[in-house]
C-alpha cells in the first residue's frame, strides 16, 4: 500500500478531498468551489460565459452525486496524488473513480476526476 501524501499542515490528499466532497454538496453555484480547484480545471470554468456557468455547475451535481464515498488508495505523483475512490451512485450502485490531486504551493487543488458505474 502506498503511505499517504502528507502537506504540511493540510493532510493528506485524502483528507482534502473528503474536504472538497463536503463542500460540493453545501456548494450553491460553481464559484463556491473554484478555491478548491487545480488551476487547469479553474481555466476551463472561467472560460465558461458567466451565464452558462449556473447550468454547466447543474450538470456538475447530477453527475457528482455519489454518496459513501471511500478513498481507497492514495498513490503519490509528482504533481500530487491520485486517488482511488469508491462510492455509491444515485441509484445506489458501486461505483468508481480515479481523482487528481495536485500541490499548487503549499495547498492541494482538485484536478481531473473520472467515474464508471459498474455495468
Amino acid at each position: 500500500a502506498a503511505a499517504p501524501v502528507r502537506a504540511q499542515g493540510t493532510g493528506t490528499a485524502s483528507d482534502f478531498y473528503m474536504q472538497y466532497r463536503k463542500a460540493f454538496a453545501a456548494a450553491k453555484k460553481i464559484e463556491d468551489l473554484l478555491p478548491m480547484m487545480a488551476a487547469d480545471v479553474r481555466k476551463q470554468i472561467e472560460a465558461t460565459p458567466a451565464k452558462e456557468r449556473p447550468e454547466m455547475f447543474e450538470m456538475i451535481k447530477m453527475m457528482g452525486d455519489i454518496t459513501n464515498i471511500k478513498v481507497v488508495k492514495e498513490t503519490a505523483t509528482k504533481t500530487g496524488a491520485t486517488l482511488n475512490v469508491e462510492a455509491l451512485d444515485p441509484d445506489k450502485k458501486k461505483t468508481t473513480g480515479t481523482v487528481q490531486i495536485v500541490k499548487e504551493g503549499t495547498a492541494w487543488k482538485v484536478g481531473k476526476e473520472s467515474w464508471s458505474s459498474g455495468m
